[in-house]
């Protein structure tokens, strides 16, 4: 499995001023319910998912997602922002055994 808490984020190349953009993004990461059970030893899996994920535009809050473990593997994210000047998009994520991440993407309007 890739490495736990690696983001792949993709934003348009080409954005204008006042554009309304999507912000897509895809964490690796188990999700793991804690509801399976391995198949070898018959023990229920521990549950380990992600459960906080924010978006900071300029360090400024767009946006608050709390998850659970009802989400698939690699999860997708989307949002959509309003892009009124350049700056850095900062996205953290936690999850509920202590693994926090953040991402930067560079945000360029022309």
């Amino acid at each position: 499995m890739a490495r736990i808490g690696r983001a792949i984020v993709r934003v348009p190349r080409r954005i204008s001023k006042g554009q309304i953009i999507k912000v897509q993004m895809v964490i690796t990461h188990p999700m793991e319910t804690g509801l399976r059970k391995d198949k070898k030893t018959g023990k229920t899996i521990p549950a380990h998912y992600i459960d906080k994920v924010e978006f900071l535009f300029n360090g400024q809050k767009v946006t608050t997602l709390i998850t659970g473990p009802g989400i698939s593997k690699n999860p997708y994210f989307a949002i959509m922002l309003k892009a009124t000047e350049s700056g850095t998009l900062t996205i953290r994520y936690t999850d509920n055994k202590g693994g926090s991440w953040s991402k930067d993407v560079k945000i360029n309007v022309s």
